[in-house]
């Protein structure tokens, strides 16, 4: 049987369950995605595949009809999805999205491994480090550990940030193989200490950048960033509560939005062609940004017409 797993190509939340399915799946292929690249990726590949496992993403909802419409595509489609902003998506049977589960909030990590626990009984999976390691994951991605201070969460985050998604992968397969118990060694916390010395000197920086700005009549705090912007919107939201929400924009990649229960973030995202959770949402950027950035700044510049397709 040929599979494909499609997952969001930004954060843990979308990497782990490629190591999931590496455990389950003798040969499944991968395609790490943003959002807005979903739907296309999808009908490119939806005939290439007998099975396809969408986690930490989701179609649009036009897709999802023609899915829905289409008996051949709809029993080899699982989704798995924990935003806000796709839980009407939900009455489509291969549609799979839960935000807040029984007393705890959910990722595309937690939903998607529990699938797994119930059709596989493969060793590692079941282990009590995976069981750790995929809460963990769930942790930061939800920022519930904010309510219970779990460091071990944060420090994670901050190790995939010095390994980055190739190393990430294999560095915690290997974990989940080798090891019963999720805990951290002295040479582990000494590269997490001086990640967190690096962040916090970004953070501090950043917050002296920080623009003070309305829109639609409420109080943002707007930042340019480029890194560790989940922990940068948290900041400004925790150290101005004047404020009712953040936004952070990176000039490469997208828009994020933060909140701390201010506002709901998804609905405000959701406006800009994003979506997302009620503290934690996120957009794309206007298509033709980079454009008027390079204009903005160099008032006589001449773009290049692509050449036409011989």
């Amino acid at each position: 049987m040929k599979r494909l797993l499609i997952s969001h190509v930004a954060d843990e939340d979308g990497i782990t369950p490629v190591i999931l399915a590496n455990l389950v799946f003798k040969d499944i292929d991968k395609l790490l995605l943003e959002p807005t690249e979903v739907d296309s990726n999808l009908l490119e590949n939806i005939d290439k595949y007998d099975e396809i496992h969408i986690t930490d993403l989701n179609v649009s909802e036009e897709l999802a009809k023609r899915i829905d419409e289409n008996p051949e595509w709809k029993k080899k489609i699982k989704i798995f999805d924990h935003h806000k902003s796709n839980l009407g998506l939900n009455r489509y049977d291969f549609i799979t999205v839960i935000d807040d589960g029984e007393n705890r909030k959910e990722s595309g990590t937690s939903i998607y491994y529990n699938y797994l626990l119930g059709i596989s009984d493969n060793e590692i999976l079941h282990k009590q480090v995976t069981k750790d390691f995929v809460n963990e994951v769930r942790l930061i991605d939800t920022y519930d550990f904010k309510n219970k201070e779990d460091e071990r969460a944060k420090n994670l985050d901050l190790l995939f940030s010095i390994l980055g998604r190739e190393n990430y992968i294999n560095y915690f397969t290997k974990y989940l193989e080798e090891n019963d118990e999720f805990k951290y060694r002295e040479e582990e916390m000494f590269l997490i200490k001086l990640e967190q010395d690096k962040v916090d000197n970004y953070i501090a920086q950043k917050l002296k950048e920080m623009f003070r700005v309305k829109i639609d009549n409420n109080n943002v705090g707007l930042v340019f960033a480029e890194r560790y912007r989940s922990q940068l919107g948290n900041k400004i939201c925790e150290k101005f509560d004047d404020l009712d929400y953040a936004v952070i924009i990176s000039i490469s990649k997208s828009i994020s939005f933060r909140g701390k229960d201010k506002l709901d973030l998804s609905v405000i995202a959701k406006d800009f062609g994003g979506g997302g959770h009620k503290n934690a949402s996120g957009a794309p950027l206007p298509k033709d940004l980079l454009e008027k950035v390079s204009k903005l700044i160099f008032p006589n510049i001449e773009f290049e017409k692509e050449k036409e397709e011989e």
